[in-house]
């Protein structure tokens, strides 16, 4: 009676080990027939490898993202061209800044001194390196003071001149980026287009002026002569930038050096209202997106 309990448990052990090594044997077979059958019956279905696709952007090769064994570029690193999902409204550059101006040329003989400029422009970001923008810029230059006292001797002004040249100027200029880093890296941009140059020349004259209900006399500064002219002109320069929000911003502050040639009469003692070109060498700081 033993025995036969005994050799009955020992059937039962036999055939329970023989079924879990068949069921561990069966369980790759049933993972890959998972895996390759599908609703529609015979199509195969990958839910990772769609995945991989959506979030692949870019390959170093230029290739799509499924194949190729190299891993994609993330967006804002070193490729030259924009993610194919990247809205067109990302290739809009826009730009602001200010600085000061120093003469250059013929403006260092007396004529102009250092002064000021602003800039404001829009463009196009045709890749990530390469762009153009039209850009409009406002530079303010005095004229030194020992022009404008000969100016007054000679003139038989018994009060003393002052005096400033103003030039804005309206230019499409091409623009060319090279990263360094992630975040740092350099441009170089230049062009040209229409620059419009006007000198003043102002003296102390009496007269009244108001405020809101309060009116007194004074002496003001008034335009007393003036020369303008409208010229072509030319620009190079080059630049530093600088990503201060991450590697995938567009945002850049930047650091500009340009040298700007103006084909426009400059004033001076001789000749008031000006004969010559300009230059000017403009440093502008600012923020480009």
């Amino acid at each position: 009676m033993v025995s036969n309990y005994f050799s009955s448990r020992s059937l039962l052990s036999r055939v329970a080990i023989a079924a879990s090594t068949l069921a561990l044997c069966a369980l790759p077979f049933a993972a890959q027939a998972q895996t390759d059958s599908s609703p529609e019956g015979g199509q195969q279905y990958s839910s990772s490898a769609d995945w991989k696709a959506y979030l692949t952007d870019y390959e170093p090769d230029g290739g799509s993202g499924g194949g190729g064994g190299g891993g994609s570029r993330q967006y804002g690193q070193y490729n030259n061209r924009y993610p194919e999902y990247t809205s067109r409204w990302s290739h809009l550059a826009f730009e602001g800044g200010a600085g000061f101006t120093a003469p250059v040329g013929n403006t260092t003989h007396g004529w102009e001194t250092y002064g000021y400029n602003i800039r404001v422009g829009g463009g196009w970001n045709f890749t990530k390196r390469i762009g153009a923008l039209i850009e409009y810029q406002w530079n303010r230059d005095k004229i030194p003071g020992s022009t404008l006292t000969q100016l007054a001797i000679e003139s038989g002004s018994n009060v003393p001149f002052g005096g400033n040249v103003n030039t804005w100027s309206f230019t499409i200029d091409p623009i060319i980026y090279q990263p360094f880093t992630k975040t740092i890296g350099g441009y170089v941009t230049g062009g040209g287009g229409f620059y419009r140059k006007v000198t003043n020349f102002t003296a102390p004259v009496l007269g009244t002026t108001c405020y809101y209900y309060y009116c007194y006399e004074g002496y003001f500064p008034t335009t007393i002569a003036h020369s303008s002219s409208n010229q072509g002109g030319l620009n190079f320069g080059v630049g530093f930038y600088w990503k201060a929000f991450g590697e995938d911003s567009n945002t850049k502050f930047y650091t500009e050096v340009r040298y700007v040639w103006v084909d426009s009469p400059v004033a001076s003692p001789k000749d008031p209202y000006g004969s010559g070109t300009q230059g000017t060498i403009p440093v502008t700081f600012g923020i480009r997106f």
